[in-house]
């Protein structure tokens, strides 16, 4: 994602501008077609995929928010946050063939949570997230200790991380995901300097470790 000005009517906003095609997802270069006018605080955008072998073109959803101080040197009062993009589709290329064999429990519950993150549906993605970790670090200890299936299985999640994960890097990170999934599914957030991409970015460390 790259931070680009969008004209809408008479205003420049600089928004979140894709530079990745939701549903190719190659980079390239984007190109925003045309842009909506502003209805109920959400504005619509139609970009174009840059790739030659895709050139298809999906729609960015923002919506108008408050800034925090509204006396913005520049005179505006709003910024306009991206909240998603429609069509998307699932981007496998970035789970390991390793992690497919390990546990397609894992990949099934991580594609429904990445659909309901590309629809904006952030509210039931990070708990979708939360779980599908919880299915890929029980599957690992079950695989690296086989003879304790069973209790793999009951156990909480940091139970299995403290009693059945020995590397220490995989461990610090398994424990981090743990605490960040545990917010998005929560009343309070205790963590609340980090958000639903921090969480995605570790599950990805613990795949790739």
């Amino acid at each position: 994602m790259i931070v680009k000005n969008i004209s809408f009517g008479k205003v420049d906003y600089s928004v979140d501008f894709p530079d990745q095609c939701p549903l190719c997802h190659h980079y390239s270069e984007v190109k925003a077609i045309k842009t909506g006018d502003l209805i109920a605080d959400e504005v619509q955008v139609v970009f174009q995929c840059g790739f030659t072998k895709c050139r298809s073109f999906f729609i960015g959803y923002y919506e108008r928010k408050l800034k925090d101080s509204v006396f913005d040197l520049e005179g505006e009062v709003f910024d306009l946050i991206l909240k998603g993009f429609k069509p998307a589709t699932v981007n496998l290329f970035l789970i390991p063939e390793s992690i497919v064999k390990l546990s397609p429990s894992f990949v099934s519950i991580y594609k429904e949570a990445e659909q309901a993150k590309h629809l904006g549906l952030t509210q039931i993605a990070g708990p979708g997230y939360r779980k599908a970790f919880e299915f890929l670090i029980k599957d690992y200890a079950k695989k690296i200790t086989p003879l304790a299936s069973e209790d793999i299985e009951k156990s909480f999640a940091g139970e299995v991380v403290n009693k059945y994960i020995n590397t220490s890097r995989v461990k610090e990170i398994a424990y981090r995901t743990l605490w960040l999934g545990n917010d998005e599914a929560h009343y309070l957030r205790k963590w609340t300097q980090h958000n639903l991409d921090d969480l995605i970015i570790l599950i990805h460390l613990v795949m790739n470790e």
